[in-house]
């Protein structure tokens, strides 16, 4: 099964065999969000304040929170019983998986909606969640009241909204807008860089996260460009060029094969 939002106000299920059409469930406004499957259940966010927990054989709704400020555009984390998200209104937000009850919610502080943490894939790990947004500041909150434990900018390390998680859990990756690529310690009391990639990208502005599959480490570029990463040594081990548009977030498919689009309606499937 694929389950996907649409600007059409639907989101969709469908078989992914032959495209057959399973449900659809129809919302105020346009679903941007990607959907997090998760235990038997989508869990996406709209354009309509809403954020939503479907099931995913029947597309019934299991529940709905409908404070969320501004729209979702990206995919939600699940971490130790939340579903942890941002929004386009400066908002983020942990919502009881099982129930949709609002567990914590945090602001940066900023009234400009374009410093929101809304394109950011929060990571989470040693009770913390990890968050990198456009105000160039990488925060760690605490997992259960969403209370900051550290929160730094460095314009040594201008992070944008790119992150993810190493194998070994003891580094979050942060992608810099001047093109490095860098593992914060995940339980550090403040923005340790414990690792550092050999990866030197041009001026870095997408907002797509980081993927790894144990040995490599897949870096998304706004410039069509795939790169990957030793995640021992840091050595670039191969990059790809697919198109002049930004990489989407890519799908790891075992051992030696990703699969990666563009915005520009590219898709390839890699194997190395």
């Amino acid at each position: 099964m694929v389950v996907a939002g649409s600007s059409d106000h639907f989101v969709y299920a469908v078989n992914a065999e032959n495209g057959k059409l399973l449900w659809k469930v129809q919302t105020d406004k346009a679903v941007l969000g990607s959907p997090l499957l998760h235990d038997g259940v989508a869990f996406i966010g709209g354009s309509d304040g809403k954020f939503r927990a479907l099931d995913i054989k029947t597309g019934k709704l299991r529940w709905s929170f409908d404070q969320v400020k501004g729209f979702v555009s990206t995919l939600p984390t699940y971490y130790l019983g939340n579903i942890i998200f941002g929004s386009w209104g400066n908002g983020f937000y942990a919502l009881d998986a099982k129930t949709g009850k609002l567990s914590w919610e945090w602001n940066n502080g900023h009234a400009n909606r374009m410093f929101s943490a809304a394109a950011c894939n929060p990571v989470g790990v040693n009770n913390r969640v990890f968050v990198v947004a456009p105000d160039r500041f990488m925060t760690a909150l605490d997992a259960k009241n969403g209370t900051v434990v550290w929160r730094e900018k460095k314009d040594s390390i201008r992070v944008r909204e790119s992150m993810g998680l190493a194998v070994n859990k003891k580094q979050v990756y942060v992608k810099t807008m001047d093109g490095d690529l860098l593992g914060i310690s995940s339980s550090d009391e403040k923005m340790d860089v414990i690792w550092k990639a050999k990866l030197k990208l041009p001026y870095e502005l997408t907002p797509s996260a980081i993927k790894t599959n144990r040995k490599l480490v897949f870096v998304p570029s706004h410039s069509g460009l795939l790169s990957a990463v030793d995640a021992k040594t840091g050595d670039i081990m191969w990059q790809y060029k697919i198109s002049n548009g930004m990489v989407n977030p890519v799908a790891v498919n075992g051992s030696n094969e990703v699969v990666a689009s563009t915005m520009d309606g590219k898709i390839v499937s890699l194997r190395f």
